[in-house]
């Protein structure tokens, strides 16, 4: 029994002459999705995990809760002043 492919090519090679895959190659197709959807994924869980935790922060006590959120509207705000101070350099 030659399967599919020997039907429609005569041999259990593909249409061009080559082998077919092997597992090497599913593998580095894998790791390649993997690589280019990691740092999409991992923003993306990081965003959920902090929106948890400052709900969790506000169960505890609304001082806490909007005590983390001031702390990140002052990063902010501090970054955009260093930014303001330290312009990039045009060449």
């Amino acid at each position: 029994y030659t399967g599919h492919m020997g039907f429609y090519h005569g041999s259990e090679q593909g249409p061009g002459g080559e082998e077919p895959g092997s597992w090497k190659e599913v593998f580095q197709i894998i790791f390649i999705v993997f690589r280019i959807l990691a740092v999409p994924l991992a923003l993306l869980l990081g965003a959920i995990i902090g929106l948890f935790a400052l709900f969790w922060l506000f169960t505890i006590h609304a001082l806490l809760g909007l005590g983390v959120i001031l702390a990140i509207i002052l990063a902010l705000v501090a970054r955009g002043v260093w930014e303001a101070k330290h312009p990039p350099e045009l060449r």
